[in-house]
């Protein structure tokens, strides 16, 4: 089931409102540990100018739909005037319950509010309580393997157009979420997340050998847009169908035979 946290955006006031533009973030946040969500807990999302951390540029707050699970899926909406050119910023994820914060980024997720690198990923952590804990984490079963893990998948429409003869298109996601594999012409490697629906790969990164064809070029570049824009997945029999945040057919990968 895909859960979807509707962030209200926070919409400051502007000197001149006909000049600024409006900006949308959207991303997931998830955690590592194999525990529930608070009951009754709720997702907050804040912009943050790092020169003023304590003083939140746009700040947003929504509930947990129940039963929730991660990852949490959150859209920010504000104006471009509340950034500062020259100025960095961040945003900073807490997922709380009724009377206490549970987790928290160690870090804040520093990106270009205005060009921010897709998909926006943030990772929590739990947060330590002073004294007594307000409420305990129910634990949970570790889930099964996921079975398209450890598995070598080549990519055989992509878009919905077949993958070139001899060119290779190619997907595995190791245990501990490691993922490469073949873009047509380069190795790439990249972190992914996955669940019993969701799958979401962070920024590719690829070796950057020349391709021999025009044709290579724009398989790799089209496979490379589809890993990130993967947000679900299905299997169909022996195939991995990746699926974009609408469940949109991305690319449809059968087990490879190498």
């Amino acid at each position: 089931m895909r859960i979807v946290v509707a962030m209200v955006a926070l919409l400051l006031a502007l000197a001149s409102p006909a000049l600024a533009a409006k900006v949308t973030l959207k991303g997931d946040v998830t955690y590592r540990e194999r525990i529930a969500l608070p009951p009754g807990g709720t997702l907050s999302v804040s912009l943050i100018d790092l020169a003023t951390p304590d003083q939140p540029r746009v700040s947003a707050k929504a509930p947990i739909s129940s039963p929730g699970q991660v990852p949490l899926t959150f859209t920010l909406n504000f104006d471009d005037a509340v950034i500062v050119a020259g100025h960095s910023y961040a945003l900073v994820a807490e997922i709380a319950g009724p009377d206490a914060v549970w987790f928290r980024n160690a870090e804040p997720y520093a990106l270009d509010p205005l060009a921010p690198a897709a998909p926006i990923l943030i990772i929590v952590n739990i947060v330590p309580q002073d004294g007594e804990p307000v409420a305990t984490p129910e634990p949970v079963v570790a889930p099964e393997p996921s079975p398209i893990l450890d598995i070598t998948w080549q990519a055989e429409t992509i878009g919905g157009a077949p993958s070139a003869r001899g060119i290779v298109s190619s997907l595995s996601i190791a245990s501990d979420m490691r993922a490469g594999g073949r873009g047509g012409c380069n190795s790439w490697f990249a972190q992914a997340e996955v669940n019993a629906e969701r799958l979401i790969f962070s920024a590719v990164a690829a070796t950057r050998m020349a391709c021999v064809s025009d044709e290579a070029t724009k398989q790799e570049d089209s496979f490379f847009a589809a890993l990130a824009a993967t947000r679900f997945w299905r299997l169909d029999k022996d195939h991995l169908i990746l699926l974009d945040a609408g469940g949109v057919e991305l690319a449809n990968l059968g087990k490879s035979r190498f």
